[in-house]
């Protein structure tokens, strides 16, 4: 018969290695920490974990894995229909701080990821948005095509999205 597989001596050994090999790969190490947790979590959901072989390469396939699924999420695209700006009430009649402070943080977290996008997508994100120029317009200043600007302002909105995600997971 052979010993059970001793889940605390398992931890131990590799959760340091865990941890730092998701570090690598996130850029917010708390998201690091939570994952590493959710691996043993799942090693320990495990049918028949004593039938494991090599138990160290199963736990780096499950943070492979668990990688690959935040990454996903992160792409996914919000259901619903898109935001009409144009209908949305700024002001409000009565003061909340709370709401205020998270708008804050909210606007911390969005100029946190608009520094972080390479230049040409964050001018071509601010200059859609906030001046409201075309594909075109945008393709003739940074010198590409239209097609081309609407890639920097698809991926600078997907790159915003993501970090935004990560921030408040």
């Amino acid at each position: 018969m052979t010993p059970s597989l001793d889940l605390d001596a398992l931890f131990r050994r590799h959760a340091q290695d865990l941890a730092g090999y998701l570090q690598r790969r996130l850029s917010r190490p708390e998201l690091a920490e939570d994952l590493c947790q959710d691996v043993f979590l799942r090693l320990g959901q495990h049918p028949d974990p004593d039938a494991l072989e090599q138990p160290r390469a199963y736990l780096f396939r499950i943070a492979r894995n668990l990688l690959i699924d935040h990454q996903r999420r992160c792409r996914v695209r919000p259901e619903g229909p898109p935001v009409d700006a144009s209908g949305m009430c700024l002001t409000c009649p009565h003061a909340d701080p709370e709401a205020d402070a998270e708008r804050s943080l909210c606007w911390k977290g969005l100029q946190s990821a608009l520094a972080e996008l390479p230049p040409r997508q964050r001018q071509a994100l601010t200059w859609h948005r906030l001046e409201g120029l075309t594909q075109a317009e945008i393709g003739r200043r940074l010198g590409v095509s239209e097609r081309m600007a609407g890639r920097y302002i698809s991926q600078a909105l997907e790159g915003c999205r993501c970090r935004l995600l990560e921030s408040t997971a």
